[in-house]
C-alpha cells in the first residue's frame, strides 16, 4: 500500500517539507512599500524594535532554506 504524503500529520514528519517559514505578519506589506524582500529591509524602511528581530529571522529562515534547496538540488543531481 502506498503512504499518501499529502496527509502527513504535521511538516516535521513530511519527508517532502523544506522548511516551516512564519507568516511574518506585517514585513510583507513594509517589504512590498520599499520593493525589497523582507529580509533586506533596514529601519530607514520602517524595520526598527521587533520588526528588526523579524528581519534578522527571516534572514536566516530564508537563508536556511536556500541551503536545504542547494542540498537536495545537489543529492537529486
Amino acid at each position: 500500500m502506498l503512504e499518501d504524503k499529502t496527509t502527513a500529520s504535521s511538516p516535521a514528519n513530511d519527508s517532502e517539507c523544506l522548511i516551516t517559514l512564519k507568516h511574518y505578519r506585517s514585513l510583507i506589506p513594509m517589504g512590498q512599500e520599499a520593493r525589497k524582500p523582507i529580509f533586506k529591509l533596514t529601519p530607514a524602511d520602517g524595520a526598527i524594535g521587533s520588526h528588526a528581530q523579524a528581519v534578522s529571522e527571516a534572514y536566516k529562515d530564508f537563508k536556511r532554506l536556500a541551503e536545504t534547496l542547494i542540498t537536495r538540488m545537489k543529492e537529486s543531481g
